[in-house]
């Protein structure tokens, strides 16, 4: 039994570091644009984060160069792209395709909590289907925003949920009764004025339940399985643990979606675990590449940083040290401990070689790199920084990361990239 475990290991395919960042780099769209719509380009490049700031314009722009706000908003109110509740109970834009898979991922996970806490609100199942009843019926004369919809309801449908509701963070009915419309592809939220930068929503009735037609596993282990089969091909070379990070999944729920999913291992240097991905990337990881001519300023939250446990995997060591500001955290701390950053990143092909802003006062993208770049690549990034900087002001008219980002914290972000210069 020994000698056949040791054969399996010794069978491993087994790749660099850097291998594993340049096709990490390539399978992100960031080493070359990839061909595609933008629904087909997310679709391949992952799900992005919408936190009702610049950054989902930012993550989209830094794989299709050029990008307009107005192609990404378009693609959203056409239903190429929707936005709904995700993994991790986040919400994400994600290709319509890909709609009905993480509308009953994002509900199982939903309902574990919201029976207990309907529960102790006195929120009752019938209520909560009369009041969406109610709401559907309403949202057929056109879109409204969630108060606009509670005041268009007809008297005493939705009442307030009082002391017991507040306690448990529901004021009244019509939230959930709305989040179960949405899980049944019933009504789809859109972004109020039609921008992606704000988490104030419309709803509407949907033109065509994203349901029809698909084809959604029943079991939760299919599900599951499907959702690492999508996270793999995406992120891979990844772990499990990176995979139980981005789904919120224990780490017993995510060795079983990869077992079931049927990727194979690989061996990438310095990493204890093995990682996984489809086997039909394993030809491609045995190719060689050519060194990355590209450069990027990506988003605070994007995935290519993020996904496998943080920047230290895409930052050489020697720059780990240096600390920066992390999500959630008051201090922050070394990079190379930090799951988000929560300053946006410099790429000079696949390694993050520093940080960037946009200054509110100097009205441009400021940039600082961790050590000096050859004069070509600083001219690179430079003239992406012009860029970046036009579409800021231009498309977007602000650089807030999330919805409750403001100036100051914008300005303190750029003074501290202003700071980090060797």
């Amino acid at each position: 039994m020994a000698r056949k475990a040791a054969a399996s290991v010794d069978s491993t395919p087994r790749i660099t570091l850097d291998r594993a960042r340049a096709h990490w780099l390539r399978a992100q769209g960031l080493a070359e644009p990839l061909k595609g719509t933008l629904a087909e380009v997310v679709a391949a490049t992952g799900w992005v984060r919408t936190l009702g700031g610049a950054d989902v314009y930012l993550a989209v722009r830094a794989r299709v160069p050029g990008m307009r706000r107005e192609h990404l908003d378009a693609a959203v109110e056409a239903s190429q792209l929707q936005v709904i509740p995700a993994v991790r109970g986040c919400i994400y834009m994600v290709p319509r395709a890909d709609a009905p898979l993480v509308l009953r991922v994002a509900e199982e996970a939903y309902r574990k909590r919201a029976e207990r806490e309907h529960e102790k609100a006195g929120l009752t199942q019938k209520e909560l289907a009369d009041v969406a009843e109610a709401a559907l019926a309403t949202l057929r004369k056109g879109p409204l925003t969630t108060d606009a919809l509670r005041k268009a309801m007809p008297a005493g449908v939705v009442r307030s949920l009082g002391e017991a509701g507040k306690k448990v963070g529901i004021s009244s009915p019509l939230p959930p009764a709305l989040r179960h419309l949405e899980f049944e592809g019933k009504v789809e939220r859109r972004m109020e004025g039609g921008r992606l930068d704000t988490e104030r929503y419309l709803w509407r009735v949907t033109a065509r339940n994203p349901f029809t037609g698909a084809k959604v596993p029943a079991a939760t282990e299919e599900r599951n399985a499907r959702l690492a089969a999508i996270f793999f091909r995406q992120f891979g070379p990844a772990t499990v643990e990176d995979f139980a990070a981005w789904a919120a999944f224990s780490q017993r729920d995510a060795k079983a979606a990869v077992a079931r999913a049927g990727l194979v291992p690989v061996a990438v240097e310095d990493c204890a675990e093995p990682s996984y991905v489809p086997e039909d990337v394993l030809p491609s990881l045995r190719e060689k590449v050519p060194p990355a001519t590209s450069v990027s300023l990506l988003p605070a939250h994007d995935l290519y940083v993020s996904s496998h446990g943080g920047p230290a995997r895409v930052t050489d060591p020697e720059h780990h040290g240096i600390q920066v500001p992390s999500w959630g955290a008051s201090k922050g701390g070394p990079l190379g401990d930090a799951a988000h950053m929560f300053v946006r990143p410099v790429l000079d092909g696949e390694k993050v070689v520093g940080l960037w802003e946009f200054d509110p006062k100097a009205d441009d993208v400021v940039f600082r790199t961790f050590a000096p770049l050859a004069p070509k690549r600083r001219k690179a990034v430079q003239a992406l920084a012009e860029d970046t900087a036009a579409f800021l002001r231009e498309d977007i008219g602000h650089a807030r990361s999330f919805s409750l980002d403001n100036l100051d914290s914008v300005q303190r972000r750029a003074d501290f990239v202003k700071s980090v210069s060797k």
